[in-house]
């Protein structure tokens, strides 16, 4: 036998294998020169009638003895025999070590092992992002089938993804269910076959009854549902999220429905049998037929094929053996995954304008025929959450649309043909804050005002992330962002347009299939460099019309009016000069700061000595504007973003102090009359007066008259304010040092050589007021006044902020007391008998002080 003629046998061996025919090719190696060989039929031998069989083909008389091994000279014995597989090679020798007179061929099948197609989803998922949060490019794989299987609708293009982790219905499972055209028993085979793209299905061997693939049409934003592509998105999402999916689907316009089933189970099982791993079975049954499934686990396919009667054609697809981690994060991270695929696929749910919820929109172009809707069902007593994409509107393209005041429309044209539509927008800068949304995928945090800077720096809205987003066919490609164009870039030198305006920019890019992407459609595999190819054209989009003009220019003039028109900043008025700052500002900050005497904000005019309101500051706080400051070199009126202000605390007999705060944190939406009522409210809190009370009823009038010795007090002093409120400190006005205060008593007596203090003490709050004892040693004649006086504990200052603190003044008179004793005076001489004379008295109170003889006094000499 020829060897060209035992190659040909050989490779009908492989066809003939699924009759269960296993055929042996053996090469005679005996003799040099000698290359004939045989195919020999193995079929219900064993190794003793085999060899038997080879002896008869090849003419080896009964005494001559020889070897067969296989083509590693391995020797062949019964066990070796058995694991023959059909088309192996052997050869005859007459010994082991003889040499090989001439070349022999071997045919081999290399069918991939199953893990190419078990571990792809890993591969292709995992590998290429940060782990769980490429799940939803995976759901998006089956989306995108959906898409195209709905995409000849008539009606509602409906795609439901329905995630059952509630045990008690059976094992978890991932169903994603359309409403599309279905697919033949034929088709469903291709859909199996790994990498069979939509370009080869029409070969001899995958043909099938459908019509072969014609590229679409363009429209709008390339909107064509054409991203069902490459023949592998379906298995690889699959196997990334469970490790079993069933295909269920039954076409438009045939009766039966099919079934599929690829696992790694069977897979496994398979391999250890020795069996052809990439065999499998398609069950055709009519609809609603669910007498397979036999286990209990397995409850959610049952409903799911009760649903099945009376619909005209779908395609479910069910997985199960979901990944643990994957349940995990479908369930707790339900939002961040939710708004990532409305990303995603934001332009065919809402159409060519995208989701514009302004009152202005006249957006008319909504696909409303595409719902993609998500039910997450839990174990009770959590309740089944459901939502439409279409209610998401937090997603990147909607926050983008719904803050932009006016767009750029252009188009690139490749050297290949190719074209891009693309549209820039414009966030402006509204007075105190950028516009330009922050990214949504943050783990959920709450969006930080740009206000938190203090230095009234600033910064740039975009930052340093790329302008850029990229779709394909519709779809968003996730990991592919083109940074700028060389004529949309911000130039190196100052031009007519202020260079923070460039970064207020976003855009998009829509593309066809004519640029290519990976297979797992996370990124462009040459995008940008073709766009950056010094021959493509850019050319502007206006009202629809194509315009061959100098885009650079075009752009650069649309920036200037977008700022002009829309960018909401501050002008400073009344340049006072430039100063250098050693307050709380960076070092490299300190220097120049312009100062300004008034500011135009939001059509209001702040000037020096103005009443403002401070927000977002802690506490919230009033006083009265010093000057504003203006972070740079200028040297007379100037429109900026940012900036500060410098104000001095009111009231100041609170205060006594200055703050500086950014502009963008003087409340706008106060007037100065609410200020004012305030700042008064803030006074009313203030100690306003003292109220002295006399506890044992003993109470000095004002220039009231009491003899020497009389007691003063005693004292009971409470300091009050406005409201009629008692205090013992200062109101607090931020978390800083108590001030507590004190209570001074001072009494002076005013005599004849000057004012000599009699009494001082001073007495700290106990018991709801300030208490002093009686005094006891006014005995000096004259005038007195005693004075109570408020001081703070700290610096036993009687002023606070400028404003003398509330103080007390009685003044009195002491004069002698009553006639206690007296002093008998000189009697005059000679004394003469008989002859009355005078015997002098000197009347004294009780601290020797003269004084007057009582109405009542009858004086008695007695001898």
């Amino acid at each position: 036998m020829s060897l060209g003629s035992a190659v040909a046998r050989l490779s009908a061996s492989f066809q003939e294998e699924r009759n269960g025919r296993k055929r042996i090719v053996v090469y005679d190696c005996r003799r040099e020169h000698r290359e004939a060989s045989e195919m020999l039929e193995t079929n219900g031998l064993d190794f003793n009638a085999f060899l038997q069989r080879v002896s008869k083909e090849f003419a080896i008389h009964s005494k001559e003895t020889f070897v067969l091994t296989t083509t590693d000279r391995t020797v062949l014995d019964f066990d070796g025999f058995e694991e023959l597989q059909d088309g192996n090679t052997l050869h005859l020798w007459q010994r082991e070590d003889q040499v090989l007179p001439g070349a022999t061929e071997e045919h081999i099948v290399f069918l991939p092992h199953y893990d190419t197609l078990v571990r792809s989803g890993m591969y292709e998922y995992y590998a290429s992002s940060d782990g769980q949060k490429s799940l939803p490019y995976a759901l998006a794989e089956l989306i995108d089938n959906a898409l195209s299987a709905t995409a000849r609708n008539k009606g509602v293009r409906a795609i439901e993804i329905r995630l059952l982790f509630d045990e008690t219905l059976g094992k978890p499972a991932v169903i994603v269910l359309d409403n599309g055209c279905g697919m033949t028993s034929k088709q469903l085979n291709n859909w199996a076959v790994y990498r069979l793209s939509k370009f080869t299905r029409e070969s001899n061997t995958f043909a099938s009854n459908q019509k072969s693939y014609v590229r679409p049409d363009h429209v709008p934003r390339s909107l064509n549902s054409d991203i069902s592509y490459f023949g592998v998105g379906g298995k690889q999402a699959g196997f990334y999220i469970g490790e079993s999916t069933r295909m269920i689907t039954k076409p438009m316009g045939f009766p039966d429905v099919h079934e599929l089933i690829i696992s790694k189970e069977e897979f496994e099982r398979k391999e250890k049998n020795k069996e052809d791993i990439y065999r499998g079975v398609i069950r055709n049954r009519k609809p609603g037929d669910h007498s397979h499934v036999k286990q209990e686990d397995e409850g959610v396919l049952h409903d799911l094929i009760a649903e099945e009667c009376g619909k005209e054609s779908f395609t479910a697809v069910v997985i199960t053996g979901i990944q643990p981690e994957h349940i995990t994060f479908l369930k707790q991270d339900f939002p961040l995954w939710t708004r990532e695929l409305a990303h995603l696929y934001h332009y065919y749910i809402h159409g060519f304008n995208g989701n514009d919820m302004r009152p202005c929109s006249q957006n008319t172009d909504r696909l409303h025929n595409i719902d993609i809707q998500i039910y997450l069902r839990e174990k009770p007593p959590r309740c089944p959450h459901v939502l439409n994409l279409r209610e998401i509107d937090n997603d990147m393209q909607t926050l983008y649309i719904n803050s932009s005041t006016d767009t750029f429309e252009f188009k690139a044209s490749t050297e290949d043909h190719g074209t891009v539509e693309g549209v820039l927008r414009y966030h402006p800068f509204l007075y105190d804050k950028e516009t330009y949304p922050q990214e949504a995928d943050a783990e959920l945090a709450p969006i930080e005002d740009d206000d938190d800077n203090d230095s009234g720096v600033v910064h740039q809205a975009r930052g340093k992330r790329p302008i850029f987003e990229c779709f394909w066919n519709g779809r968003l490609i996730p990991y592919t962002t083109i940074s700028e164009f060389e004529w949309c870039a911000r130039p190196k030198k100052a031009g007519a347009v202020p260079a923070e305006c460039y970064s207020r920019v976003s855009g998009v890019l829509f593309t066809d299939d004519r640029f290519q992407v990976s297979t797992n459609k996370l990124t462009f595999m040459d995008l940008e460099l073709q766009l950056k190819n010094k021959d493509t054209i850019f050319t502007r989009i206006v009202k629809g019309q194509e315009q061959r003009v100098n885009i650079q220019r075009e752009f650069t003039q649309w920036l200037k009016k977008c700022h002009e028109s829309w960018d909401k900043q501050v002008k400073f008025l009344g340049f006072k000069g430039t100063i250098t700052r050693t307050d709380a500002v960076p070092k490299k900050m300190q220097h120049p700061w312009a100062t300004f005497s008034s500011i135009a904000l939001d059509g209001k005019r702040y000037k020096t000595g103005q009443y403002v309101k401070s927000q977002k500051t802690q506490p919230i706080f009033f006083g009265s504007v010093v000057q504003f400051l203006l972070y740079g070199d200028h040297d007379g009126d100037v429109y900026a973003t940012g900036g500060q202000v410098q104000i001095a605390l009111e009231p100041k007999a609170l205060y006594n102090e200055f703050k500086t705060i950014p502009i963008c944190k003087i409340d706008r939406t106060t007037t100065v009359a609410a200020i004012k009522k305030s700042i008064d409210n803030e006074l009313d809190k203030l100690p306003h007066k003292l109220n002295v009370e006399w506890p044992e009823g003993n109470a000095w009038s004002e220039n009231a008259v009491h003899p020497a010795g009389t007691p003063l007090g005693p004292l009971q002093v409470t300091i009050l304010n406005k409201k009629g409120e008692t205090l013992s400190r200062m109101p607090s006005v931020s978390q800083g040092t108590v001030k507590k205060l004190l209570m001074e008593l001072k009494v002076v007596w005013h005599g004849p050589f000057g004012d000599q203090e009699t009494n001082s003490h001073i007495a700290q709050h106990s018991k709801w007021a300030f208490w002093f004892k009686p005094m006891e040693n006014l005995t000096k004649l004259g005038k007195y006044t005693l004075y109570l006086n408020t001081m703070l504990n700290e610096s036993n200052d009687s002023s606070f902020g400028g404003t003398q603190l509330p103080s007390y003044k009685l003044q009195f008179t002491i004069t002698e007391g009553s006639a206690h004793t007296f002093v008998v005076g000189a009697v005059s001489s000679p004394l003469h008998v008989g002859v009355p004379f005078n015997i002098p008295l000197e009347l004294l109170d009780v601290y020797g002080h003269p004084t007057q003889p009582p109405t009542d006094l009858k004086p008695v000499l007695e001898c």
